[in-house]
């Protein structure tokens, strides 16, 4: 369910063909990571995921919060 999810949202965004390349792209990873740790799927941190609410960022507010990340102070200019 939760990549199914993740598959729509992508695909209404960019497309089939990238939203399938995408999830895969995300399970390989989980596998990855799972098998070079030694851990099982754990499915209480799969059913918290579940739980949390999805949400779409406009492409300002993706650019101010990838800001914040590389280190910039960011403050919002109000247009008098």
């Amino acid at each position: 369910p939760h990549y199914k999810q993740r598959y729509e949202s992508l695909k209404r965004r960019r497309g089939h063909k990238k939203a399938i390349i995408a999830i895969a792209r995300m399970m390989l990873t989980a596998i990855y990571n799972m098998l070079s740790n030694g851990e099982s799927f754990n499915q209480r941190l799969y059913e918290e995921t579940q739980n949390k609410p999805v949400y779409i960022l406009t492409p300002e507010q993706q650019f101010l919060l990838l800001a914040k990340r590389l280190g910039y102070s960011v403050a919002k200019v109000h247009d008098s």
